[in-house]
């Protein structure tokens, strides 16, 4: 992948409360939004098992991303806000 471009995920209106996940170059992504209607996109993987973020839900009141197994959740830069 070439670091140093954007590169289109999905249409802005396919973005709505919901993970999306999408596979870009062979590599696996997840978009969601913020609670303030931001986009934002990490790659796909859990730091913790390997989880498909994309299979978790977003937590608007953090701003955040959470893993489906065991409920880790990233912030839209891709920091771990909370472990359980």
């Amino acid at each position: 992948m070439y670091i140093n471009f954007w590169y289109p995920v999905c249409l802005s209106k396919e973005l709505e409360d919901k993970p999306l996940k999408q596979k870009i170059l062979g590599l696996e992504f997840v978009a969601f939004r913020d609670k303030e209607g931001n986009a934002h996109c990490l790659s796909n993987t859990c730091v913790h098992r390997g989880g498909s973020l994309g299979n978790g839900k977003c937590v608007p009141e953090n701003n955040a991303i959470s893993c489906p197994y065991h409920g880790w959740q990233y912030g839209g830069d891709g920091k771990c806000l909370t472990v359980p």
